[in-house]
């Protein structure tokens, strides 16, 4: 079973993407961030070194993201600006999770030139 994106939950006119299209930008170089998620089509046989790379490009894109909807709150270009606030929150829970996988690989790592060969 696969799981439908976001964009497709509930009422097409509620999404996010659907709310901030039609918006008329006072300041034209602002744009609306995408927040859909590409489907990968399951597993890649790129490794662990590319799963990391994915994973640490996609920590980046959400603060990235989260950052330009918090410029178009300050500007005004945002209607709902508790939008700007739920997308940084993520992106600050993307990053703490990041940290604590960092730091339990280190961890595991340190363990491992640890024991005796």
């Amino acid at each position: 079973m696969s799981i439908p994106p976001i964009s497709s939950i509930g009422d097409a006119g509620n999404s996010l993407i659907a709310r901030l299209a039609p918006m008329q930008a006072p300041m034209a170089d602002l744009e609306a961030p995408s927040t859909t998620i590409a489907p990968t089509g399951g597993m890649s046989s790129g490794g662990f070194g590319d799963m990391l790379t994915r994973a640490v490009k996609g920590v980046a894109d959400q603060a990235t993201s989260a950052e330009r909807l918090q410029e178009m709150a300050a500007s005004g270009q945002l209607p709902d600006p508790t939008v700007a606030i739920v997308e940084t929150q993520k992106a600050d829970l993307s990053l703490r999770l990041a940290l604590q996988v960092r730091n339990k690989l280190v961890e595991g790592w340190t363990e491992l030139t640890r024991m005796p060969v």
